[in-house]
């Protein structure tokens, strides 16, 4: 899970090759990405121009519960991976882009069933089957077949949405906690902080050591968990 700390996506930029990506499990054609799970990566830039053989830009080849959320990325977005001398591209199923900024275009490749939520995509082009759209500028039109095109559904704005809380750090090293929130009608990003609570106002739960028990008692204190 890579996490940047900064009060914007544009605080903390990885300027790198490759940036922050994620390969295909395996490079055949019925592994591919089926197997590369569990992975994030929230509020960052990424610039990376790296010539990837399915497009240039950030690679993340995955199959659900790998979320990319509030990033901007400079150049394009990756979201299968093809290595040859395989015959096709190895599968990719599942994922989820949210409040984030693609300046160039989005290469869905063999991705299939992927939800992109209030973002911003230079341009779609093309993907398997089972991708929808919410409240995203540069998204594809709806299309109801497989004929001439992959089923895709688009709904022009998310009736209504709070974005994640996230943390950031200040330059004097004091944390906080940021709540963005609800938007109704929602169309795009938003990069705003909403409610910035100090950190002395944050209880940080441990698996370890606390319980529901616990966790309530710090809940009415009136701290944020």
């Amino acid at each position: 899970h890579v996490l940047g700390l900064g009060s914007s996506p544009d605080d903390v930029v990885f300027a790198g090759d490759k940036g922050v990506f994620s390969e295909e499990g395996d490079y055949s054609v019925s592994g591919g990405a089926l197997d590369s799970f569990w992975r994030a990566a929230e509020n960052f830039k990424t610039t990376s121009a790296h010539p990837w053989s399915t497009g240039t830009g950030m690679m993340w080849a995955v199959s659900q519960a790998a979320p990319l959320r509030r990033v901007h990325i400079t150049q394009g977005l990756n979201l299968y991976e093809y290595v040859p001398p395989a015959q096709a591209a190895g599968f990719a199923s599942g994922g989820y882009l949210g409040n984030s900024r693609v300046d160039g275009a989005v290469f869905p490749g063999s991705q299939q069933q992927w939800f992109t939520r209030n973002s911003h995509v230079g341009s779609w082009e093309g993907g398997v089957w089972n991708h929808v759209f919410l409240g995203t500028d540069g998204a594809p039109p709806s299309h109801c077949s497989n004929v001439k095109s992959s089923p895709i559904t688009t709904v022009d704005s998310t009736p209504s949405i709070a974005e994640k809380p996230f943390l950031s750090i200040d330059s004097n090293g004091k944390f906080s906690l940021n709540i963005p929130g609800l938007r109704t009608q929602a169309e795009g990003t938003d990069w705003s902080t909403g409610t910035v609570v100090p950190f002395e106002k944050v209880y940080v739960a441990s698996n370890e050591t606390d319980n529901a028990t616990s966790i309530n008692s710090k809940l009415a204190l009136g701290l944020h968990v």
